[in-house]
């Protein structure tokens, strides 16, 4: 890992900051001298360059969703303060990312095609794999901004080394998904008979950063994966039969993330690399970013949601009240609140001061939340019953077994739930009770709300604006004369504009923040 290949970002539309023509020949390095690579080596470190994307970071959380998916969803409480509706350089820095992030990819491409052919065969498992990722984190760019660059995005190095040659065209985001779910279907059968040569089995053992090798967590992961892009176009009208029958067959053939043992994330293993959470806490309890939201809070509170300790502690001058941040109170009103100690934080020892949380990419309760909406739109309340059921179980419990491995046990709860307190929690949600889809659809959303809360904002925004469920309430921002209300999308980077201008003049008329995801249509 400490010689893995790092080179420049994928496009002119990704440089970083201000810069001139002699700059961008300085960031571009020449590929003739690119430190030589294998297909295993490039994949680890196609998959390194991006953790911080997916473990909890500084980096992440701070600068891009601090003050975007996290404030949109309401995951967080925040203060009304001006611009708080407008990405600002969260986009920028997003962008940016991702582009070092598919170079990555476009080499490994690369180093994959001058092999024999014997050895391309014998190495698919590693496009297979790489690709699975790519597309999980492609799809997130795309239900931020839409159309993206992805056909010709990377190639720097196949252009050999030319910047001016590897401005990239944006791809439409409807045909991204398209073919996104048409490959990762085909995956899914090839993993079915991937057999691994012993050498090629050590590597990807050895390289593989998420499943450690295993190629039944591969498939899984694959489906579900198809399961989540599948259900978010589910009210498209063009892909809506295609949703519905595809999500049928990945339930019949079983292989999905179905219990929290199966979960795909970017584990933490040890203290002694990067790859962990050490500027987490800085990320989430500076600027208060870890205050609690009132939606969440009041749903905890009327319910006896067993959650509630696991992911909250009460104000420091509460007395035990639990309360969340009100959205619709002026900053000032908001900001003495805060000082006074009366709102309640997210859990210390379990979440911000927690050394050891994954990068949460595929979890049970997620899976199960997105099968209870399929059957629920499918009439079939019974079942959807049982894994919304389910899935609230899974929540509980993968909650709780994040503060197995807690460093500082301070805020810990002293006890875990029972389960009658589980059961007494979802008897009185009452999924039953609900006697249409749009009923359940409300508890689903709900549900959905609580269990993203900050570790998947990313997904809770896209659910969020798909379902327009739950309903929240946020106070305009009338100082602000861009935008008063959480946007729709993120707008590119200005960067587009200057250095990739052809292309981005192509998709101008939609780079606002009031044009919808393709799959937004209610």
């Amino acid at each position: 890992m400490r010689k893995l290949l790092y080179i420049s970002l994928a496009t002119v539309a990704v440089f970083l900051g201000s810069c001139s023509q002699d700059d961008f020949a300085d960031a571009y390095k020449d590929p003739s001298t690119v430190t030589t690579t294998t297909v295993p080596k490039q994949f680890a470190g196609f998959m390194k360059i991006n953790y911080e994307d997916v473990i909890p970071s500084y980096w992440n959380y701070f600068t891009v969703i601090r003050t975007t998916s996290l404030t949109y969803t309401q995951a967080h409480g925040f203060t009304n303060t001006t611009g708080r509706y407008v990405p600002g350089a969260a986009s920028f820095d997003r962008w940016g990312r991702y582009y070092k992030f598919i170079t990555q990819y476009r080499e490994l491409e690369k180093v994959m095609a001058s092999l024999p052919a014997a050895e391309q065969a014998d190495n698919r498992i590693f496009t297979i794999a790489s690709t699975i990722y790519l597309y999980d984190h492609t799809a997130k760019m795309i239900d931020n901004f839409g159309d993206i660059p992805f056909s010709e995005a990377g190639r720097i190095s196949s252009v050999g080394g030319n910047y001016s040659n590897a401005s990239a065209k944006y791809d439409n985001q409807t045909e991204l998904y398209t073919m996104m779910l048409d490959q990762l279907k085909a995956f899914s059968t090839e993993l079915n008979s991937v057999t691994l040569s012993p050498k090629a089995e050590l590597e990807f053992k050895n390289q593989d950063l998420i499943n450690k090798g295993n190629l039944v967590s591969w498939k899984n992961y694959c489906n579900s994966l198809r399961l989540k892009l599948l259900n978010r176009v589910s009210a498209v009208p063009a892909m809506a039969a295609r949703a519905n029958t595809e999500i049928a067959e990945i339930i019949a053939e079983g292989k999905i993330v179905d219990e929290n043992a199966e979960n795909i994330a970017f584990r933490v293993y040890t203290q002694d690399t990067d790859l962990d959470t050490s500027g987490f806490i800085d990320a989430l309890e500076s600027w208060n970013n870890n205050i609690a939201p009132k939606p969440m809070i009041d749903h905890m509170n009327a319910n006896s949601d067993p959650r509630k300790a696991w992911l909250f502690e009460p104000g420091q001058n509460a007395a035990g009240v639990y309360t969340g941040l009100d959205p619709l109170l002026n900053s000032g009103v908001q900001d003495q609140l805060i000082v006074d100690g009366k709102i309640a934080v997210y859990n210390r020892s379990v979440i911000s001061r927690n050394d050891w949380l994954p990068g949460t990419l595929i979890n049970a309760a997620e899976v199960n939340l997105l099968l209870a909406e399929y059957y629920s739109r499918s009439g079939n309340a019974g079942t959807a019953k049982t894994h919304f059921e389910k899935a609230i179980r899974q929540s509980v419990e993968y909650y709780v077994r994040l503060g197995d491995k807690a460093d500082i046990l301070t805020w810990k709860p002293a006890t875990e739930p029972t389960v009658a307190e589980v059961d007494a929690y979802i008897a009185l949600i009452n999924f039953s009770g609900a006697a249409t889809p749009v009923a359940q659809l409300e508890l689903i959303a709900f549900q959905k709300y609580i269990h993203y809360n900050i570790m998947q904002a990313d997904e809770s925004w896209a659910e969020q604006r798909r379902l327009k469920l739950p309903v929240l309430s946020f106070q305009e921002d009338e100082t602000s004369s861009i935008r008063k209300t959480p946007p729709t999308r993120w707008t590119y980077p200005g960067s587009e504009n200057t250095y990739n201008t052809e292309n981005y003049n192509a998709v101008k008329a939609n780079d606002n923040l009031s044009t919808k995801i393709f799959w937004d249509v209610k």
